[in-house]
């Protein structure tokens, strides 16, 4: 199984079983609808550099797919380590779908219990929003509202500012590339585009 891997795995992350190596810290950032234009990926005309520093120091995965092409089901997949039809999160969270269990296994109780504070910035979008006990929370914000990128870093040195001694894992869930685009965001880019300055790639498939 999948998450019996998973799990296996995050229980060696628990301090007391270690005394030489720290636990790894985790910055688990998730944006809407991207595709694989970052500087990091070999994107020729993406400007990420703070993306790909992170690339650089953290990890960096070569094969990743969604498990199914929706939002909700997605991020319920990546949190318990299941494909959708096990989990139960078989469509989106705002027409009522839900995980089959509230006791399901997740990626944040499962750290909480190894001595991990957890956080989250931005929507789950996962139902119930029980089986994820994050430590704290911050902007759950409904699918199609934006916050200022300010609006995200402060609530992240909030986060961080509070028991700096724990590892941590630190979802930051950001709305954008979801359609509808937002033109600009804190003032950026400084000549926004409009769609019909935006060629579409031909279907494919």
């Amino acid at each position: 199984m999948a998450w019996a891997s998973l799990e296996d795995g995050l229980s060696n992350l628990h301090p007391r079983q270690s005394s030489v190596t720290a636990p790894p810290n985790i910055l688990l950032i998730i944006s809407e609808d991207n595709g694989p234009q970052w500087g990091c990926y070999g994107d020729r005309f993406a400007k990420t550099p703070v993306l790909d520093r992170l690339a650089e120091r953290g990890l960096r995965l070569n094969r990743a797919f969604v498990t199914q092409a929706g939002c909700s089901q997605s991020r319920a997949s990546l949190l318990t380590g299941l494909y959708p039809h096990q989990h139960g999160q078989i469509g989106l969270a705002t027409w009522g779908f839900r995980m089959y269990r509230a006791d399901q296994p997740t990626l944040p109780g499962l750290l909480k219990t190894a001595g991990y504070r957890t956080g989250i910035l931005g929507k789950l979008h996962v139902n119930p929003e029980s089986a994820f006990p994050y430590d704290f929370a911050g902007i759950p914000v409904a699918n199609f509202q934006r916050r200022s990128l300010a609006d995200y870093a402060q609530h992240a040195a909030q986060f961080f500012s509070e028991q700096p001694e724990r590892p941590f894992l630190l979802q930051v869930n950001y709305p954008e590339a979801h359609d509808p685009f937002l033109r600009q965001v804190d003032g950026l880019p400084a000549e926004p585009l409009s769609g019909s300055d935006v060629v579409a790639l031909p279907e494919f498939g």
